[in-house]
Order: C-alpha cells, then structure tokens, then sequence
C-alpha cells in the first residue's frame, strides 16, 4: 500500500524485484520476495494492521515471488491466480507448480511466533476472474475465517484493504499493512478503488490477492481482492504514477467459492456395489491373498459409481481370515501407504469387516494391503462424494441417539431378530428428520451366538451386507439409505439369532446445497497409546487433538487394542456434554484389535475426547481419515 503501501498483485511475469512502472498505467502486484528485507518505515496513508487474523501471506518458491491472501475456509485461502502464473501461462488446476507456503494470522512475518503455517496442496483458478482458492495441506484452527460479501460495494463506499507487499520506503516490508480506499466504479468482474487526496493509501507489488473488506456486524467481510495497481507512492514507483487500483470482485461469485470449498456431496447407493470379492474374482484375480502384499481394484465406474468426479467412498471392508490374525488397510491406488494405518483387525479363523470412507485418485482405483497371509478380502461400496453441484447430500451431525434397540423394544418389538430374518425400523422422525435421504448410524450385531452378516434393503435395492459380524459383539458406522416413510430394513443372515443396537450420530439431507460436504484428506494416525504412555484405565478419558476446527465433524476409526476387559467407548467434542450412548463395543478379552468407523464433533482446541467405559485397561488407537467443516 502506498503510505503503508500495500504490495498488491496481478500477473505472474515479475519474478525479480523491479522499480519500473509507467506513469498512470495499472500494473502487475505481484512482487518477488525474500530477496531483500528492509527495515518498514512510516508510510503515508497506512499503517501496520493487526487486527486481520484472516489475513495470509503466499511465498512461491523459496524466493521466487511473495503475494497476498484471505482465509476464507479452514482449508482455503483466497487470492489473486497471478500469483501462481508460471510465465505468463494460465494456472492449472492441481497441485501448485512450485512448492507454496501459506502463513495465516501472523501479521509481522518477521515474528517466528503466532498464527500457523501451511503448505499448499491444490490450486483451483476461477474460470474467468483473476481469483484462484489455494488448498492447505491441513486445516487452519482457531482463527476464523473472513466471510464473503454477497452484495456490491456502492460508488462512494469505503473499502479496509491490507497486505503484505512493498510500502513507500520498504520493498520487502514483511508486514501486513492496510488503510482506505473509495470505490470508484463497480464493473462487472471488478471494482475500482482510489485514495483521497488528503491520505493517500494505494496498493503495491505483493499486494496481489489481498483483501479489501467491509464492516459487517462486529466484524467485516471480503468485498474483491488485489489485482492490479497503478503503484502510486510504492517504494520504486516512478513519479507521477497512478493511484488508480483494481480490485476482483468477490461478491457475484461468492456461491463459486462456496461450492468449490464445501467438500463432497454424499450419494447412498440404492444397492452396496461389489467392487471386490478375491473368493470370485470380482474386481480382481481369485484367490487368497499372501501376507504382505496389496490387490488393487477399480471402485469409479462401478455398480452405479459415477466414472468420473468421485473425490471419495464409503466402503464396508471384510477380512475373511484362515489360520492368522491380521490386518487390512484401504488406501488410494498409487499412493503411499500408511504404514501406521489399518482399516479392519481380524483374528484366526474371523470373517469381520469396517467401514471406511477412502479417497478416490484419478485412476479411480483403490488397493488394500494384508499384513497376515491366506486371507481373502471383499470390499462394498456403500456410497460415493462428489462435487457435482445437483447431487448427493450434505452430512449434518446430531447428538448420539439412540433409535432402535431390540433388546428394549426401542424402535419396534422387543425380540431378537431371527437367523434369515429381517424387520424394518424407523430411523427418521426423531434426531434424524423425514426427509434425510441416509442416516448414519452406530450399528451394533450383540448376542450372536455364530458368525453372519447383516444387510439393508434400501427403496429400490436388494439386500447387501453392510457389517460382518463375529459372536459375541460387533459395531461400527453405516450408512443406511431411507425411504420416504423414514425408515428401513435390516436382515439377519447368519445361523444365529441377534439383537441390533443402532445410534444415530447424523445423516445426510435431501440435497447438494444443505449440510456439509466431506473434506478429503491423507488418512493420518492422530493418537496411539501404546506409544509411550499408559493405556486408559476403567473409566479413564483421554482428549485426542484432530487438528481440525473447533465444530467441526471428525471421521475416524476408533481402534481398541489390547483391552482386559470388555466394554464400549463414549466419545464426544471437548467442552460438550459427555453422551449416554456407546461406540466401538470390543469384546471381553484381547482379541487382537477391534476397530469401528466414527464420526464425533469435534470440541475445544480441535479435541474430542474419548471414555473407555469398562472394568478393564485397553490401548487406543485413533485415525483421521476426513472431516466436515461446521455447519
């Protein structure tokens, strides 16, 4: 900025520091950086700004080029698509051609304290706006994000603008700075903004993508971003030069960026696709599977799975075990493996599965790893995400409740299910409203006297199995497609009768635009108690930090390990009510591990916090792998 001379951006071709600039003309703001740091003086017009927690500082490359930014989503910065532009090219979407860190809510750069620090992932430009969302390797907690405008500034108006580029006597200032400007023109992808003559502020190179605001309430929202500047009063600048400053206007696509940050819609399969069987070959070669090795398969394109625009699915896993315990683990094809992760524990002679929503790769395939040998696999596709903008659902979470419960008679009669039985029950009209196209429950298979499988009939579908079950119990997440009536079928196939217990922890709404869309990310290992601390004690809790913003939804595998007795695990956000309702029931004894798919608000400090209720010790073991944003 002039006076605090706002370093603004536009244009990728400046990758030195340069003081040229015609007189009058609007130029580029993107300003190399890091090269240079002189010591901010005074500057007319602006003054060193504090009070933007959302703004963000861009460095591309160690020192190839520094420009603005706003938070805009935990995960995503907003700023000018010059700044990623490699030689005057456009800027694809994908990964960032240079590596790209973010530093959000530090406003002197110089300070190695305070805000957080991120390294961008993805890149997506605006079709036809110098405007580009930059992905952050990990969400942002604890410092809110600016909301959008939805209105145009008014000729007149005065706008808040602020960045991190040049000053009037410094060229790399390291410091946010911001003051005033006046809306000159609106148009009809920008807006046009000049300081008064009296205070002169303008916008200067590494300005680019940064914020001009307005007051909302208490606090304020993102009017456009830098793109352009005619330099007047920046260190360099010649004289004469114009204060003149173009902003990208924010406001008529503030449902583009909503869109493109929200996360992947839900679509409940009316039939679970098959997508691997190794006992049959569907999906890939027959036969049993050695330890050690991994078997991929295709899941886009498969049994009603779009081919293309799938970012994630929820599968049902199930180990089919011989004589060796073991895991699996579900990763996307061509990455590398979690080594720390499993997805389903399996002891000798088990046939048990887990849910596990798995992100989908370009090829549209999935591999799964088996650390034991002789063991055969399948695995169902229960649903699929995408960012189509006319399909699937959002997830809205709800306090655990409990809405069926056969062994009380909850939800219908109290009687077990008999082997080869079903029976319908209303999932919907209570936490879960009419209307929610899929509920995702807590399923919980108790009493089982032998091994079997449990499967819905959704409207429409036929009958698939979504959790294999052992004697004794076995739970863990589904999600159950409803009818209009709110309801839905469950069946019992096995030699032994069974009780079923189901918890709802939220469901998915009737359509794209509601609730939240699943955030994907690199599946993670987020706590493990058998890494140099004590395990829980009866009754004991541990608070497990997710990284993830405070209201957020945590999806997670709950694994329990090594317990002495059995019991069930309470879990929810740090700072809220502890719930009367269970999740991850493990059985009386160590039996390996048992593990159940979760989804838990998330509370205080991004934690959740977890009760290990039973008589017994146990190990846990926690994995990330997505997330909702608060709704």
């Amino acid at each position: 900025m002039r006076g605090t001379t706002l370093a603004a951006a536009s244009g990728g071709a400046h990758r030195t520091l340069r003081r040229a600039g015609l007189a009058g003309a609007l130029t580029a703001l993107v300003v190399t950086s890091g090269l240079l740091a002189v010591p901010a003086a005074a500057v007319t017009g602006g003054t060193p700004a504090d009070g933007y927690g959302f703004a963000a500082h861009i460095q591309v490359g160690t020192t190839v080029r520094g420009c603005s930014g706003a938070l805009v989503d935990p995960e995503w910065v907003a700023t000018s698509a010059s700044c990623f532009a490699e030689a005057g090219q456009a800027v694809p979407a994908g990964p960032p051609a240079l590596p790209t860190t973010v530093t959000v809510g530090r406003p002197d750069l110089r300070s190695t304290t305070g805000g957080q620090v991120r390294s961008v992932v993805q890149v997506l430009p605006h079709p036809g706006r110098d405007l580009a969302l930059a992905k952050l390797a990990q969400p942002v907690i604890d410092i809110a994000p600016v909301a959008l405008a939805t209105t145009a500034p008014a000729v007149g108006e005065t706008l808040q603008v602020a960045g991190y580029g040049r000053t009037a006597t410094a060229w790399v200032p390291d410091r946010l700075h911001g003051g005033a400007l006046t809306v000159q023109a609106v148009g009809g992808s920008t807006i046009d903004l000049a300081g008064s003559a009296g205070a002169p502020v303008g916008i200067c190179k590494g300005d680019a993508g940064g914020p001009a605001l307005r007051p909302r309430g208490t606090g304020v929202e993102l009017v456009g971003l830098h793109a352009a500047s005619g330099q007047a009063g920046c260190f360099g600048a010649p004289d004469g030069a114009s204060s003149t400053a173009v902003e990208t206007r924010l406001d008529d696509v503030a449902g583009w960026v909503r869109q493109a940050v929200r996360g992947g819609t839900f679509v409940r399969l009316p039939t679970s696709a098959a997508a691997l069987d190794t006992r049959n070959g569907t999906g890939a070669t027959a036969g049993a599977r050695a330890a050690g090795s991994t078997t991929s398969f295709r899941v886009a394109g498969v049994g009603g799975v779009p081919a293309t625009g799938v970012t994630a699915v929820l599968v049902d896993v199930t180990a089919i075990t011989t004589t060796a315990g073991l895991f699996l683990t579900v990763f996307p094809e061509g990455t590398t493996r979690p080594a720390a992760l499993s997805t389903v524990n399996a002891t000798a002679s088990q046939i048990i599965s887990n849910a596990a929503v798995v992100n989908v790769p370009a090829s549209g395939r999935l591999s799964v790893y088996t650390s034991g040998g002789g063991v055969h696999m399948t695995v169902d596709v229960q649903g699929y995400y995408t960012g189509a903008a006319d399909a699937g659902g959002g997830y809205v979470p709800v306090t655990p409740t409990r809405v069926v419960d056969t062994r009380s008679g909850l939800g219908g009669s109290s009687v077990t299910i008999p082997s080869g039985g079903s029976r319908s029950f209303p999932i919907a009209g209570g936490v879960v409203p009419v209307g929610a196209s899929t509920a995702f429950i807590d399923l919980i298979a108790t009493g089982a006297t032998a091994q079997g499988w449990v499967g819905t009939i959704p409207p429409g579908g036929t009958n698939r199995s979504v959790m294999d079950y052992v004697p004794g119990t076995t739970s863990h997440g589904a999600a159950v497609r409803l009818g209009t009536d709110g309801r839905a079928t469950f069946t019992n196939n096995s030699g032994s009768p069974i009780h079923l217990v189901m918890t709802a922890t939220g469901y998915f709404t009737g359509s794209p635009a509601t609730g939240a869309g699943l955030r994907t990310l690199t599946a993670r290992r987020v706590i493990d108690t058998r890494s140099g601390t004590a395990p829980l004690p009866a009754n004991g809790t541990v608070d497990v930090s997710t990284g993830l913003p405070p209201g957020a939804t945590a999806v997670v595998n709950l694994i329990v390990v090594g317990n002495t007795a059995g019991g069930y695990l309470h879990a929810w956000p740090l700072g809220g009510t502890e719930p009367g309702t269970s999740l991850s029931n493990y059985p009386p004894t160590a039996d390996l591990a048992r593990g159940g798919l979760a989804k838990v608000q998330v509370g205080t400090s991004g934690k959740i916090r977890l009760r290990n209720v039973s008589t017994g010790t146990t190990h846990l073991v926690v994995d990330l792998e997505g997330w909702y944003a608060p709704n």
